[in-house]
Parts: structure tokens; sequence; C-alpha cells
């Protein structure tokens, strides 16, 4: 009868320490396995890459430009790419982070990976987006599905779902993914969504059965005690 309220008072806690994203910047589309041929250049450079044409498409959902000079993109490993300097994302503004290679993409904006690749996993991983002081803007897990030739994408995009295969979106046409733009941008969300709470259920799950555990095995020492 002891476990139940420590599990109330430990969810209650962990509620109040967990951070509140203060950004409406979206991970909307990730590319982990270019399809092969040319078909796969999707930073358009004339070259197909496994490595170099991998990216990570961002939205800001928000009614506001935001300034992402020095936030981070990672993967489960490590960080990835650095924001550089000046890296502004107006209103409804889309920008790819790609693995590498010499984008040519008219009217997309763009950055380069500062690790010099994403080396984002076909069999699943983490991609987290994290701002200058470290708070956890969004994140998004996936598995295998991301090693099929084609992106994972939200639908409709810019909207704080799942991911899904980019050849099931809607209006897609068979279209392996679209790096800086969106398949149908009459149905982007009009309004900003709901503060996103990070990090992600499952992490908050993992973190509040450790601390049950650890309270519980302090219980049982005091009970010992008396």
């Amino acid at each position: 009868m002891r476990f139940k309220p420590i599990l109330l008072i430990t969810m209650f806690l962990l509620a109040g320490l967990t951070p509140r994203a203060d950004a409406f910047i979206l991970i909307n589309e990730i590319l982990a396995d270019p399809p092969s041929g040319i078909v796969g250049d999707a930073n358009n450079d004339g070259e197909t890459s496994s490595s170099q044409d991998e990216f990570v498409e961002l939205f800001n959902a928000g009614p506001d430009a935001m300034d992402l000079s020095a936030w981070t993109l990672e993967d489960s490993l490590r960080i990835r790419h650095v924001f550089s300097e000046d890296s502004l994302m107006d209103s409804r503004g889309i920008l790819v982070i790609f693995g590498g290679g010499t984008p040519q993409l008219s009217g997309i904006d763009w950055q380069l990976a500062s690790s010099g690749a994403l080396s984002l996993n076909n069999s699943s991983d983490t991609v987290i987006l994290r701002d200058h002081d470290g708070n956890i803007i969004d994140q998004i897990g996936y598995s295998s599905e991301a090693g099929q030739d084609q992106s994972l994408t939200r639908s409709p995009e810019g909207e704080l779902n799942p991911l899904i295969q980019h050849t099931l979106l809607d209006g897609a046409d068979g279209l392996a993914y679209s790096a800086g733009f969106f398949v149908n941008p009459d149905e982007s969300p009009a309004d900003t969504p709901e503060d996103p709470v990070v990090p992600e259920l499952s992490s908050f799950m993992y973190l509040s059965l450790g601390l049950l555990m650890l309270a519980k095995s302090r219980i049982t020492r005091i009970a010992g005690i008396f």
C-alpha cells in the first residue's frame, strides 16, 4: 500500500520538473535511407550519397520568427549539428539540415551538419532538437520503417502527429521525400499547436520507474532498521 502514494508523488514531482518547450520548432521530416540512383539525390548536387543526402527538416509552427543560433541537433549517440550564428527561421518557415554535399536547392533554406554527417540509423534512432540552453524543443524516435528508401514525415505535415512513410502521405504520388517544402501546403496548420511537453512520455515513464524503484529500496532499508 506504500507503493502507490510514492508513485503518485513521484509522478507529480516529475510533472513539475518536466521542461516545456517555449518554441514551436518541429522535426517534420527525416530521411535516414536515401533511395539509390538519381532519385536519392535529395540535396540536388548531382551525386547520390547514402550519407550526404540524409536530412532532417524543421518547421517553425509558431507565430514568430525564431533564432536557432547555437541550438543543436542530435541522434541517440551524440550531437550531429550545431546551428550557425543568425540561423533565423521565419514563422511558417522550413529549414533542412543535410548530412553533406553541396545542396543546389533554389528557394530552400538549408545547412550542412556541422559534424560532417548526420549518421542516421536506418533501423532505429531518435532525433532530438535542443535550444542553446540544452532544453529539448522536440524529439522523435523511429524504427525500421525508416529503412525503406524514403523519408518519414508528419501527417498532416507540420503538425504534432506520428511519422509515416512519405509515399503514404496524401498527395505524395510516389514521391520519396520533400526536402524543404510541403506536399500539401494548404493543409499545414493555421494555428500554433499546443505546447509540446518534453521529454516524450516514454522517457517520462522510464524516469518515473527509476525513481520509484529507488524510493522502494530506501523504504525497505528503513523498515529493516525498525
